[in-house]
């Protein structure tokens, strides 16, 4: 595929997830593919079919059952789609996750094949630390 072609992928992926078409969306990544958090080697990944159990619809925290991204700037080079994203979202206890990201996409055969995201994790942790505590 073109640089171009990848970032058109890309793009597809988030306005699939913006619009909670979920099973459209996945069909955008290889059966094998993989998700994690950034780290240089992808052992520790998940395979991004456990994904799907996280990137769910609706997002009960939320208000209005999810995240919105908006995709500021994409780079594509060979097989490889780096995407600066915003994420967007208010939670239903008052406050907001708003987080930046540094995604790099690896395309393979037209498909997602491995994603590392790269976030502000102590936003994160802030927004989310009473939410997952029993």
């Amino acid at each position: 595929m073109t640089a171009e072609a990848n970032k058109a992928l890309v793009l597809d992926f988030y306005r699939l997830m913006n619009e909670r078409r979920f099973a459209e969306m996945w069909e955008l990544c290889a059966p094998d593919g993989l998700w994690g958090g950034g780290r240089a080697a992808t052992d520790d990944f998940a395979p991004i079919e456990q994904m799907k159990a996280v990137i769910v619809d609706p997002m009960p925290i939320f208000v209005d059952g999810g995240i919105q991204f908006t995709v500021h700037s994409l780079t594509a080079e060979d097989d490889r789609v780096a995407a600066e994203v915003e994420s967007y979202a208010p939670l239903v206890k008052g406050n907001v996750y708003n987080n930046h990201y540094h995604m790099l996409f690896v395309i393979r055969d037209g498909k997602i094949a491995i994603v590392k995201e790269y976030a502000d994790t102590a936003h994160a942790r802030d927004v989310f630390s009473d939410v997952y505590r029993t």
